[in-house]
């Protein structure tokens, strides 16, 4: 995750056969589940964590089987990710490229919602774009796509967000300058408004992250942009419950709490192959 930068994905939804509505991405919001880290949730609590915050859709890296198995039930909407190592295999073979979703994504399906593919990781940017120009960089993206004949394809953001801690160099990297961008991105979110360009295309983000995770490699920004502490209490106060932990304010949620109070709801399953360019900040 870069601090300020722009990334293009391909996500390509995937096609099932069922007699319901055509939903990928449930409302808004969605977070990033990153896991370059030895001290997290296991991924039965981060379940536990995303269903009291009410956060439907969530993002992961890679495929690991005990992540899928653990969503499995859940209802929560999924991207999982093929990571950059793998995309010259799968591009180049057919064969490889089927065999692969057999086995990372239809071996989980119905029971676990895969919604879709997300293809590399941050495989083109731009250290020159800043958070502040996120509608105008999305904007950009729309323009880029009309030109090119793709009017109608939907932009969906697949990163952004705030460091809370960094180096003596990344001043701007603080716990209150962390807590003001995610708390007013989730409150333009929570206003279902689209971007200048395109004021009727609800605004859909997948924010980063879950965690801070302690093993990313890189300047110490890196390893904190979670909206969430390993041990699942909030790192700042932006309306989600998290769990206690012992300086946690009583306000918060115990393990056992939440999942007393767990919500759970209707999806639906896409019904055709469509591709959607995101953009990624």
């Amino acid at each position: 995750m870069k601090s300020f930068g722009v990334h293009l994905f391909f996500l390509l939804f995937l096609a099932a056969i069922a007699s319901v509505t055509v939903q990928a991405f449930t409302g808004t919001y969605g977070i990033n589940y990153g896991r370059i880290a030895n001290n997290i949730l296991s991924p039965d609590d981060v379940v536990t964590l995303l269903r009291a915050a009410k956060i439907k859709n969530v993002r992961i890296y890679d495929f690991d089987q005990s992540v899928l198995k653990a969503f499995s039930g859940t209802g929560l909407e999924l991207v999982v990710g093929l990571p950059n190592e793998n995309l010259r295999d799968v591009s180049a073979n057919a064969d490889h490229a089927m065999n692969w979703v057999k086995d990372n994504v239809l071996a989980y399906l119905p029971d676990t919602h895969i919604r879709g593919i997300a293809i590399g990781n941050e495989v083109l940017g731009s250290s020159d774009e800043f958070s502040g120009f996120l509608l105008g960089a999305i904007d950009a993206a729309y323009a880029a796509l009309e030109d090119a004949g793709y009017g109608k394809m939907e932009v969906i953001v697949t990163e952004t967000g705030w460091a809370s801690h960094g180096d003596e160099n990344e001043a701007a990297a603080t716990a209150n300058n962390a807590r003001t961008y995610n708390y007013n991105l989730r409150k333009r979110l929570a206003k279902m408004k689209g971007t200048p360009l395109r004021p009727k295309s609800v605004l859909k983000v997948y924010v980063f992250a879950i965690f801070n995770e302690n093993l990313k490699p890189g300047p110490t920004s890196e390893r904190n942009y979670g909206l969430f502490k390993p041990d699942g209490s909030i790192s700042y106060d932006i309306g989600f419950h998290g769990f206690k932990s012992s300086s946690a304010d009583s306000s918060l949620l115990s393990l056992k709490e939440i999942r007393a109070s767990s919500w759970s709801g209707s999806y639906s399953i896409i019904l055709t192959m469509a591709t959607a360019l995101l953009l990624v900040l």
